[in-house]
């Protein structure tokens, strides 16, 4: 087991949690859930997913660095990502309005900058 995998398991343990509650509280199957605790990676996704429903900071759940709380709900979304492909499965999960708005400020950005 890896310090991730023993951070999701003792998270869950705190709220006398199941792996099926767990797994149904964050939309991902018990499997993953028992993966995710072996240290099996299963991409940022759904540490993300596994990190909100245990109300927990994603990227301490995943390095054990920083505050263990959430990052405090804001306008501006939270994500993480390992890779730019990690971001494109993230932002295909989103939907096609948040790529399409996340398309139109990087053209306004880039625009700002000439």
């Amino acid at each position: 087991m890896n310090g991730r995998g023993e951070r999701i398991k003792a998270e869950r343990k705190r709220l006398n949690w199941r792996q099926e509650d767990l797994a149904r509280r964050a939309k991902v199957s018990r499997g993953i859930i028992g993966d995710l605790e072996r240290g099996r990676n299963h991409g940022t996704t759904k540490i993300l997913d596994v990190a909100k429903a245990l109300k927990v900071n994603p990227i301490w759940l995943e390095t054990g660095k920083g505050p263990r709380e959430p990052v405090p709900e804001s306008n501006v979304p939270y994500l993480t990502a390992d890779s730019l492909d990690d971001l494109a499965e993230i932002l295909l999960a989103r939907g096609a309005d948040e790529i399409g708005q996340l398309m139109a400020l990087i053209v306004k950005k880039q625009s700002e900058r000439k």
